[in-house]
Protein backbone atom coordinates (compact mmCIF):
# COMPACT_ATOMS: atom_id res chain seq x y z
CA UNK A 1 0.00 0.00 0.00
CA UNK A 2 1.04 3.18 -1.12
CA UNK A 3 2.04 5.40 1.79
CA UNK A 4 0.27 8.94 2.38
CA UNK A 5 0.99 11.91 4.99
CA UNK A 6 -2.02 13.07 7.10
CA UNK A 7 0.33 15.64 8.32
CA UNK A 8 1.40 16.77 4.73
CA UNK A 9 -1.67 18.91 4.22
CA UNK A 10 -1.52 21.17 7.17
CA UNK A 11 2.17 21.91 6.76
CA UNK A 12 1.34 23.60 3.32
CA UNK A 13 -1.24 25.23 4.92
CA UNK A 14 0.58 26.44 7.97
CA UNK A 15 -0.42 30.39 7.06
CA UNK A 16 -3.61 29.75 5.78
CA UNK A 17 -6.71 30.85 7.79
CA UNK A 18 -8.23 27.65 10.29
CA UNK A 19 -11.36 26.75 7.75
CA UNK A 20 -9.06 25.85 5.15
CA UNK A 21 -7.00 23.99 7.12
CA UNK A 22 -10.11 21.89 8.32
CA UNK A 23 -11.12 21.57 4.76
CA UNK A 24 -7.81 20.06 4.26
CA UNK A 25 -8.40 17.94 7.11
CA UNK A 26 -11.03 16.75 5.18
CA UNK A 27 -10.38 15.93 2.04
CA UNK A 28 -7.35 14.06 3.05
CA UNK A 29 -9.62 11.66 5.23
CA UNK A 30 -11.56 11.34 2.69
CA UNK A 31 -8.96 10.10 0.07
CA UNK A 32 -7.70 7.43 2.80
CA UNK A 33 -10.87 6.03 4.34
CA UNK A 34 -12.19 5.78 0.59
CA UNK A 35 -9.36 3.24 -0.17
CA UNK A 36 -9.44 1.25 3.28
CA UNK A 37 -13.40 0.40 2.42
CA UNK A 38 -12.91 -0.67 -0.18
CA UNK A 39 -10.41 -2.84 0.82
CA UNK A 40 -12.91 -4.34 3.20
CA UNK A 41 -15.40 -5.11 0.70
CA UNK A 42 -13.09 -6.85 -1.39
CA UNK A 43 -12.23 -9.08 1.34
CA UNK A 44 -15.77 -11.30 0.69
CA UNK A 45 -14.37 -11.67 -2.66
CA UNK A 46 -11.40 -13.85 -2.19
CA UNK A 47 -11.76 -17.64 -3.90
CA UNK A 48 -12.82 -20.57 -1.95
CA UNK A 49 -9.67 -22.51 -0.11
CA UNK A 50 -9.35 -23.64 3.22
CA UNK A 51 -9.51 -20.71 5.03
CA UNK A 52 -10.22 -17.33 3.60
CA UNK A 53 -11.26 -13.72 5.31
CA UNK A 54 -14.81 -13.02 4.70
CA UNK A 55 -14.87 -9.46 6.90
CA UNK A 56 -12.75 -7.11 9.45
CA UNK A 57 -12.57 -3.99 10.96
CA UNK A 58 -10.54 -2.26 13.32
CA UNK A 59 -11.73 -0.13 16.92
CA UNK A 60 -11.46 2.16 16.72
CA UNK A 61 -11.91 2.98 12.92
CA UNK A 62 -8.86 5.60 12.83
CA UNK A 63 -6.93 5.30 15.29
CA UNK A 64 -3.60 7.72 16.64
CA UNK A 65 -0.09 6.82 15.57
CA UNK A 66 1.31 4.81 18.32
CA UNK A 67 -2.14 3.80 19.92
CA UNK A 68 -3.23 0.45 20.54
CA UNK A 69 -6.24 -0.67 18.72
CA UNK A 70 -8.38 -4.02 17.70
CA UNK A 71 -8.28 -5.40 14.57
CA UNK A 72 -11.19 -8.19 14.26
CA UNK A 73 -10.88 -10.50 11.53
CA UNK A 74 -14.01 -13.61 10.38
CA UNK A 75 -12.13 -16.00 8.48
CA UNK A 76 -13.71 -18.94 7.24
CA UNK A 77 -12.95 -22.70 7.58
CA UNK A 78 -13.83 -24.78 5.01
CA UNK A 79 -15.72 -28.19 6.45
CA UNK A 80 -13.51 -31.02 7.55
CA UNK A 81 -10.37 -28.37 7.69
CA UNK A 82 -7.87 -28.30 11.04
CA UNK A 83 -6.66 -24.95 10.99
CA UNK A 84 -3.72 -23.74 13.40
CA UNK A 85 -4.03 -19.68 13.87
CA UNK A 86 -0.83 -17.74 15.55
CA UNK A 87 -0.93 -15.67 18.79
CA UNK A 88 0.33 -12.45 16.82
CA UNK A 89 0.42 -11.30 12.94
CA UNK A 90 3.38 -11.06 10.79
CA UNK A 91 4.08 -7.44 10.96
CA UNK A 92 3.90 -4.83 8.49
CA UNK A 93 6.04 -1.88 7.43
CA UNK A 94 4.39 0.17 9.21
CA UNK A 95 1.84 -1.22 11.60
CA UNK A 96 2.76 -4.76 13.89
CA UNK A 97 1.06 -6.91 16.43
CA UNK A 98 0.57 -5.60 20.33
CA UNK A 99 0.13 -8.72 21.68
CA UNK A 100 -1.70 -12.27 21.75
CA UNK A 101 -5.29 -12.56 20.18
CA UNK A 102 -8.00 -14.40 21.34
CA UNK A 103 -10.77 -15.87 19.02
CA UNK A 104 -14.33 -17.62 19.15
CA UNK A 105 -15.51 -20.23 16.83
CA UNK A 106 -19.29 -20.16 15.07
CA UNK A 107 -20.59 -22.46 12.68
CA UNK A 108 -21.16 -20.61 9.30
CA UNK A 109 -23.31 -22.01 6.26
CA UNK A 110 -22.63 -25.16 4.58
CA UNK A 111 -21.29 -26.85 7.29
CA UNK A 112 -18.23 -24.33 7.41
CA UNK A 113 -16.64 -22.55 10.55
CA UNK A 114 -16.33 -18.89 11.28
CA UNK A 115 -13.21 -18.26 13.46
CA UNK A 116 -13.88 -14.63 14.84
CA UNK A 117 -10.20 -13.32 15.95
CA UNK A 118 -9.38 -10.44 17.40
CA UNK A 119 -5.41 -8.78 17.36
CA UNK A 120 -4.19 -6.14 19.14
CA UNK A 121 -2.70 -3.75 16.28
CA UNK A 122 -0.13 -0.48 16.51
CA UNK A 123 0.14 1.95 14.08
CA UNK A 124 4.06 3.12 13.84
CA UNK A 125 3.22 5.97 10.93
CA UNK A 126 0.27 8.54 10.47
CA UNK A 127 -2.07 7.85 6.82
CA UNK A 128 -2.91 4.94 5.25
CA UNK A 129 -0.89 2.01 6.07
CA UNK A 130 -1.52 -1.58 5.24
CA UNK A 131 -2.10 -4.00 8.31
CA UNK A 132 -0.47 -6.84 9.45
CA UNK A 133 -1.28 -9.95 7.51
CA UNK A 134 -2.63 -13.67 8.89
CA UNK A 135 -0.34 -16.80 8.85
CA UNK A 136 -1.66 -19.55 9.38
CA UNK A 137 -1.55 -23.76 8.59
CA UNK A 138 -4.00 -26.07 7.57
CA UNK A 139 -4.35 -29.77 6.69
CA UNK A 140 -7.54 -32.15 6.17
CA UNK A 141 -9.22 -33.30 9.32
CA UNK A 142 -8.44 -36.79 10.22
CA UNK A 143 -11.05 -39.66 10.68
CA UNK A 144 -12.86 -38.95 13.31
CA UNK A 145 -11.12 -35.66 14.33
CA UNK A 146 -13.28 -32.76 14.95
CA UNK A 147 -12.61 -30.15 12.48
CA UNK A 148 -12.20 -26.01 13.09
CA UNK A 149 -9.05 -24.31 15.28
CA UNK A 150 -6.34 -25.48 16.82
CA UNK A 151 -3.50 -22.74 19.43
CA UNK A 152 -0.22 -22.55 16.52
CA UNK A 153 1.73 -22.93 19.63
CA UNK A 154 1.11 -26.35 19.78
CA UNK A 155 3.10 -27.02 16.69
CA UNK A 156 6.80 -28.19 16.20
CA UNK A 157 8.70 -27.66 13.59
CA UNK A 158 9.02 -30.80 12.13
CA UNK A 159 4.94 -30.66 11.46
CA UNK A 160 5.40 -27.85 9.70
CA UNK A 161 6.31 -29.34 6.27
CA UNK A 162 3.59 -31.30 6.39
CA UNK A 163 0.58 -28.96 6.43
CA UNK A 164 -0.21 -25.85 4.13
CA UNK A 165 1.08 -21.96 4.95
CA UNK A 166 -1.43 -19.85 4.30
CA UNK A 167 -0.83 -16.18 4.28
CA UNK A 168 -4.08 -13.96 4.08
CA UNK A 169 -3.52 -10.63 3.86
CA UNK A 170 -6.15 -7.93 5.56
CA UNK A 171 -5.92 -4.52 4.15
CA UNK A 172 -5.22 -0.95 5.46
CA UNK A 173 -6.25 1.24 8.02
CA UNK A 174 -6.18 4.91 8.61
CA UNK A 175 -3.32 6.08 11.07
CA UNK A 176 -4.19 9.25 12.60
CA UNK A 177 -1.01 11.64 13.81
CA UNK A 178 -1.54 13.42 17.43
CA UNK A 179 -3.37 16.61 18.13
CA UNK A 180 -0.13 17.72 19.16
CA UNK A 181 1.11 17.09 15.64
CA UNK A 182 -1.57 18.79 13.61
CA UNK A 183 -0.79 22.26 15.77
CA UNK A 184 2.36 22.29 15.55
CA UNK A 185 1.89 21.74 11.75
CA UNK A 186 -0.94 24.85 11.87
CA UNK A 187 1.73 27.00 13.65
CA UNK A 188 4.17 26.60 11.43
CA UNK A 189 6.32 24.17 13.54
CA UNK A 190 7.90 22.30 10.99
CA UNK A 191 10.96 20.61 11.21
CA UNK A 192 13.97 22.89 9.26
CA UNK A 193 16.52 21.63 6.30
CA UNK A 194 19.85 21.28 7.08
CA UNK A 195 20.81 24.86 5.70
CA UNK A 196 18.27 26.40 8.62
CA UNK A 197 19.99 24.01 11.10
CA UNK A 198 23.45 24.14 10.28
CA UNK A 199 24.06 27.90 8.74
CA UNK A 200 22.82 29.27 5.22
CA UNK A 201 26.21 29.80 4.29
CA UNK A 202 28.15 26.69 5.71
CA UNK A 203 30.10 25.40 2.22
CA UNK A 204 28.74 21.90 1.03
CA UNK A 205 32.55 21.36 -0.03
CA UNK A 206 33.74 22.43 3.24
CA UNK A 207 31.77 19.86 4.95
CA UNK A 208 32.71 17.10 2.26
CA UNK A 209 36.45 18.23 2.71
CA UNK A 210 36.40 17.57 6.52
CA UNK A 211 34.96 14.45 6.20
CA UNK A 212 37.61 13.31 3.68
CA UNK A 213 40.30 14.64 5.52
CA UNK A 214 38.99 12.84 8.49
CA UNK A 215 38.28 9.37 6.94
CA UNK A 216 41.98 9.95 5.46
CA UNK A 217 43.51 10.21 8.73
CA UNK A 218 41.61 7.49 10.46
CA UNK A 219 43.01 4.82 7.82
CA UNK A 220 46.47 6.42 8.17
CA UNK A 221 46.34 5.82 11.79
CA UNK A 222 44.67 2.23 11.29
CA UNK A 223 47.89 1.31 9.10
CA UNK A 224 50.45 2.44 11.30
CA UNK A 225 49.16 0.74 14.29
CA UNK A 226 48.74 -2.36 12.12
CA UNK A 227 52.54 -2.23 11.90
CA UNK A 228 53.01 -1.69 15.56
CA UNK A 229 50.68 -4.19 17.36
CA UNK A 230 51.74 -7.75 17.85
CA UNK A 231 50.78 -10.60 15.39
CA UNK A 232 47.00 -12.00 16.16
CA UNK A 233 45.64 -8.96 18.02
CA UNK A 234 44.34 -7.43 14.77
CA UNK A 235 43.26 -10.65 13.25
CA UNK A 236 41.11 -10.96 16.59
CA UNK A 237 38.93 -7.99 15.74
CA UNK A 238 37.47 -9.75 12.58
CA UNK A 239 35.67 -12.86 14.20
CA UNK A 240 33.86 -15.88 12.51
CA UNK A 241 30.17 -16.10 11.93
CA UNK A 242 30.26 -18.90 14.95
CA UNK A 243 32.78 -17.06 17.41
CA UNK A 244 31.23 -13.51 16.81
CA UNK A 245 27.43 -15.19 17.73
CA UNK A 246 29.07 -16.98 21.02
CA UNK A 247 30.66 -13.47 21.67
CA UNK A 248 27.68 -11.58 21.35
CA UNK A 249 25.65 -14.14 23.32
CA UNK A 250 27.65 -14.31 26.34
CA UNK A 251 27.35 -10.64 26.39
CA UNK A 252 24.10 -10.77 26.60
CA UNK A 253 23.72 -13.50 29.52
CA UNK A 254 26.00 -10.83 31.79
CA UNK A 255 23.49 -8.19 31.47
CA UNK A 256 21.27 -10.31 33.10
CA UNK A 257 17.87 -9.35 31.44
CA UNK A 258 16.52 -12.67 31.95
CA UNK A 259 16.61 -11.86 35.58
CA UNK A 260 16.07 -8.26 35.84
CA UNK A 261 12.44 -7.71 34.51
CA UNK A 262 13.72 -7.46 30.46
CA UNK A 263 12.90 -11.09 29.85
CA UNK A 264 11.48 -9.36 26.32
CA UNK A 265 14.46 -7.87 25.56
CA UNK A 266 16.47 -11.06 26.39
CA UNK A 267 14.46 -13.21 24.18
CA UNK A 268 14.53 -10.47 21.39
CA UNK A 269 18.65 -10.33 21.38
CA UNK A 270 19.04 -14.22 21.83
CA UNK A 271 17.02 -15.02 18.87
CA UNK A 272 18.40 -11.94 16.52
CA UNK A 273 21.87 -13.39 17.63
CA UNK A 274 20.60 -16.64 15.74
CA UNK A 275 18.97 -15.00 12.90
CA UNK A 276 22.17 -12.38 12.08
CA UNK A 277 24.24 -15.92 12.24
CA UNK A 278 22.23 -17.01 9.96
CA UNK A 279 22.72 -14.53 7.54
CA UNK A 280 26.26 -14.40 7.90
CA UNK A 281 26.53 -18.01 6.98
CA UNK A 282 24.12 -17.10 3.98
CA UNK A 283 23.86 -14.24 2.28
CA UNK A 284 20.04 -14.88 1.00
CA UNK A 285 18.98 -15.34 4.28
CA UNK A 286 17.57 -11.91 5.34
CA UNK A 287 16.64 -11.22 8.71
CA UNK A 288 13.03 -10.55 7.98
CA UNK A 289 12.37 -13.89 7.56
CA UNK A 290 9.64 -15.60 9.61
CA UNK A 291 10.39 -18.38 12.51
CA UNK A 292 8.88 -20.56 10.55
CA UNK A 293 11.07 -20.03 7.08
CA UNK A 294 13.74 -19.68 9.24
CA UNK A 295 13.82 -23.06 10.88
CA UNK A 296 12.59 -24.40 7.54
CA UNK A 297 16.16 -23.28 6.11
CA UNK A 298 18.16 -24.08 9.21
CA UNK A 299 16.27 -28.07 8.65
CA UNK A 300 17.44 -27.93 4.96
CA UNK A 301 20.92 -26.88 5.55
CA UNK A 302 22.17 -28.92 8.98
CA UNK A 303 19.30 -31.77 9.04
CA UNK A 304 15.64 -31.65 10.94
CA UNK A 305 17.51 -33.71 13.44
CA UNK A 306 20.14 -30.76 14.53
CA UNK A 307 17.46 -28.12 13.93
CA UNK A 308 14.85 -29.98 16.33
CA UNK A 309 16.11 -29.37 19.61
CA UNK A 310 16.29 -25.42 18.31
CA UNK A 311 12.62 -24.87 17.34
CA UNK A 312 11.03 -25.10 21.12
CA UNK A 313 13.14 -22.33 21.73
CA UNK A 314 12.35 -20.22 19.11
CA UNK A 315 8.53 -20.79 19.39
CA UNK A 316 8.99 -19.60 23.03
CA UNK A 317 11.00 -16.49 21.89
CA UNK A 318 7.82 -15.59 19.65
CA UNK A 319 5.30 -16.31 22.45
CA UNK A 320 7.65 -13.63 24.62
CA UNK A 321 7.79 -10.85 22.56
CA UNK A 322 4.50 -11.33 20.89
CA UNK A 323 2.43 -12.67 23.18
CA UNK A 324 1.82 -13.03 27.25
CA UNK A 325 4.52 -15.75 28.18
CA UNK A 326 7.35 -14.57 30.80
CA UNK A 327 9.51 -17.59 31.64
CA UNK A 328 11.57 -17.93 34.80
CA UNK A 329 15.04 -16.51 34.64
CA UNK A 330 16.07 -19.93 35.12
CA UNK A 331 14.06 -21.13 32.13
CA UNK A 332 14.95 -18.19 29.94
CA UNK A 333 18.60 -18.80 30.45
CA UNK A 334 18.25 -22.65 29.57
CA UNK A 335 16.56 -21.26 25.99
CA UNK A 336 19.87 -19.46 25.53
CA UNK A 337 21.98 -21.64 26.89
CA UNK A 338 19.99 -24.00 23.65
CA UNK A 339 20.86 -21.16 21.26
CA UNK A 340 24.43 -20.83 22.30
CA UNK A 341 25.00 -24.69 22.29
CA UNK A 342 23.37 -24.93 18.83
CA UNK A 343 25.58 -22.77 17.35
CA UNK A 344 28.82 -23.57 19.12
CA UNK A 345 28.45 -27.16 17.85
CA UNK A 346 28.12 -26.65 14.06
CA UNK A 347 30.85 -26.85 12.37
CA UNK A 348 32.64 -24.12 10.56
CA UNK A 349 31.99 -23.47 6.93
Amino acid sequence: MRRRSVVAPFAAMSAAPTLAVRVATALAVMALVVPARATRAGAQQQAPGPARLVAFINEPLEPQIGEVFELRLTVRLAPDVVAFFPDTLLPAADAVSAGAGAWEVTPAPADSIDVRVTYPVMGLDPGGVELPSLELWARPAGAGEEAGLRAATVLSPTELPNLQRIVIPIGGALIMPHREMIEAAELGLIPRPPADVLGAGLSVWLVAAIGVGTATVAFLVWIWLAGRTPQGVLQGVVLSPRAEALRELDRLRTLGWHANGHVVDFYDATTGVLRHFAERTDADWRTALTSTELLARLQSRWGADRVSKLGGTVWTAERVKFGTDRPAPQAAEADWLTVRGWIEELPER
